[in-house]
């Protein structure tokens, strides 16, 4: 889950530029753990059933000229010999 919010318009060119390019990240609200779980929750029903399901996550915030929110969901498949027994 990416977010990238939003510049601020008395930013300086350079300090825009800095911020577009990465090199300053956004250290402000929304934190991250509230992000998500908007972000989450929302997907309920539509993504998986439950948030329960998500197994694992990463979040990153950026400035963007666009402020948005981009969510990639892939699928983990359980292994089949997670639950066999080596003797």
């Amino acid at each position: 889950m990416v977010c990238y919010c939003a510049l601020a318009s008395s930013d300086s060119r350079k300090k825009r530029a800095a911020k577009l390019s990465g090199a300053i990240r956004p250290t402000k609200k929304p934190d991250c753990d509230n992000i998500v779980k908007i972000v989450a929750d929302s997907l309920n029903g539509i993504a998986y059933k439950d948030d329960a399901q998500i197994v694992s996550m990463v979040i990153e915030k950026y400035y963007a000229e666009i402020p948005r929110v981009e969510v990639e969901i892939t699928e983990v498949r359980q292994h089949e010999d997670l639950h066999t027994v080596h003797a």
